[in-house]
């Protein structure tokens, strides 16, 4: 047996881990830092809330789904929830030049979520 072969069954975990980053870095950053991403909010979710409050507040979702993914509790759930916030975001930005990427993560949660639970706890999932 080679050692991608060998490697196999933890790609499951590897994908979620990853991903699990991202929305870990992006949610802190929306947290603690939110005036960097303010310049994002639509003019008109200002009805709903200051957009440093819309800022956080998504940063904080980001932050506990993506701990939850991280630690692989509720995985696929978690995923789930986090394409859909993925997807409202795609579409409150419409299309720029980050588009490709946003829709590259998107696919990446869509596969996690697909994924069904007993393959990763097969490998002993943390």
């Amino acid at each position: 047996m080679n050692i991608v072969s060998h490697l196999e069954p933890y790609a499951p975990l590897v994908l979620r881990v990853g991903l699990a980053f991202v929305f870990m870095w992006f949610g802190w950053s929306g947290v603690s830092n939110p005036t960097i991403w303010t310049g994002l909010v639509p003019a008109w979710t200002a009805a709903i809330a200051a957009p440093e409050s819309l800022v956080q507040a998504h940063g904080a979702f980001e932050l506990i789904f993506g701990l939850l993914l991280f630690a692989g509790i509720g995985t696929r759930i978690v995923a789930a929830l986090l394409l859909v916030n993925l997807i409202h975001t795609i579409t409150l930005l419409s299309w720029g030049p980050i588009m490709a990427r946003d829709i590259a993560i998107a696919t990446a949660l869509l596969s996690v979520a697909l994924t069904p639970q007993s393959t990763e706890q097969s490998q002993g999932s943390w």
